[in-house]
């Protein structure tokens, strides 16, 4: 999945009954400070660390999602991550409300049982799973289909997005293999959600933001622009992809998160990008989360009239 990661050292993980594998004796095991039990048959050395690959962005979440992860596959090696956990280690827009610590993990075995506390085991009639940085994770339809009764519109387009977008990392999915695994299923629940949202998830997004500005224009009844439009640019030699715009009147919408003005790259950049479309003619509105809706959509409905693309 992820291009940019870093190496990072963890305590070894092992299952207690190959402790002297690892060199681990019985009484290191029951001492006074024993090695640290992760769940049932699954101990922690500290004293051996190993070095992997983690996603760049991967934050304290995602970390304990991996660790508990990892333990478990050791003991249940049919698991995959699921639901809320599976959308964390893959690094997909989580909406708040549905944050969750604990450890969500599904298999097709009928009499699997895994009692643990943090740990919950849904037991699923069928699904598909990937290997990415050591985990095992439940494929990227099937967890859109998970997610689906429960999160409202919005929050599912986010979702889609990123799946098919580039936001973590190459795209996880196609938007026809979501729409493939949705139509075959012959019960589905909240097909209607799912449905309503495939047909608003749009390729190459590159973050849950540029989906939020989209579904703003629709939901106040703008025309939808379009993502990432290709504007060529005397100026700088090549084609600019402002986040979203329309190209007949010559507008683009750009999306500028903090990290927009903390980054001095990222920052000369964006005067580049913004003073090379200017030069093509094109006027440049930059959105923040701060920005006033109201006026917001009165600028983008007089460029578009003196265009003749709305009344």
């Amino acid at each position: 999945m992820p291009i940019h990661f870093d190496k990072r050292r963890y305590p070894r993980l092992f299952l207690t009954r190959s402790s002297s594998t690892h060199g681990v004796t019985d009484w290191e095991l029951r001492r006074p400070t024993p090695i640290a039990s992760v769940l049932h048959g699954v101990r922690m050395d500290p004293r051996q660390e190993v070095l992997r690959a983690v996603p760049r962005w991967a934050d304290t979440a995602w970390e304990m999602q991996s660790h508990l992860l990892r333990a478990l596959l050791l003991k249940h090696p049919t698991v995959a991550a699921s639901h809320t956990s599976a959308a964390v280690l893959y690094g997909l827009p989580l909406p708040n409300r549905f944050a969750d610590p604990r450890l969500h993990v599904a298999t097709t075995v009928k009499n699997a049982r895994i009692r643990r506390p943090g740990v919950v085991l849904h037991r699923v009639t069928d699904f598909g799973f990937v290997t990415i940085l050591g985990h095992q994770l439940i494929s990227a339809p099937y967890l859109f289909l998970q997610l689906a009764p429960a999160w409202q519109l919005q929050d599912l387009v986010r979702l889609g997005d990123a799946m098919i977008g580039n936001w973590h990392g190459p795209p996880l999915c196609s938007l026809g293999a979501l729409t493939q695994l949705a139509a075959s299923k012959k019960y589905l629940r909240g097909r209607e959600r799912v449905q309503a949202a495939l047909g608003l998830i749009r390729p190459d997004v590159d973050s849950p933001m540029e989906t939020d500005l989209r579904l703003w224009t629709i939901s106040v009844g703008l025309p939808e622009p379009s993502v990432h439009p290709a504007v060529h640019c005397s100026a700088l030699g090549c084609e600019v992809h402002p986040d979203l715009g329309y190209r007949e009147a010559q507008l683009a919408l750009e999306y500028e998160g903090d990290h927009h003005r903390t980054d001095r790259r990222q920052w000369d950049t964006d005067i580049s990008r913004v003073n090379a479309l200017v030069q093509e003619g094109w006027q440049v509105i930059r959105v923040n989360s701060r920005t006033d809706r109201r006026t917001l959509e009165q600028t983008i409905r007089a460029r578009l009239r003196e265009s003749g693309l709305i009344p």
